[in-house]
């Protein structure tokens, strides 16, 4: 059995309880959120989520072409886009028929 600390912090209450109802839903503890979050930081060694003074951009805070200009680096570019149009989408109906014709 592991060793385990004691963590006190103080948080807002508002986000804790905000919080909390997320990680009934996910049928999580607030300590296995915490373990979670740490368990990230080791893997990454860093925060695993950037960190920015961007605000998230959503049709609520911004229109459409505000939030196509801040996330056009994370969309294919031209040539990308021709890629994927010279050569037709497969679908599959199960993984075995997925790895079968990755073989070939």
């Amino acid at each position: 059995m592991t060793k385990s600390s004691i963590l006190r912090a103080r948080v807002d209450c508002e986000k804790a309880t905000a919080a909390e109802q997320i990680f009934f839903k996910l049928g999580i503890t607030v300590g296995d959120a915490i373990n979670i979050f740490l368990a990230q930081v080791c893997i990454h060694k860093a925060i695993p989520f950037d960190l920015t003074t961007r605000p998230h951009l959503s049709l609520d805070n911004a229109n459409l072409e505000e939030i196509e200009a801040r996330y056009a680096d994370r969309t294919p570019n031209a040539e990308t886009s021709a890629a994927l149009k010279e050569r037709p989408t497969r679908r599959f109906k199960s993984a075995a028929e997925t790895l079968s014709a990755l073989k070939t």
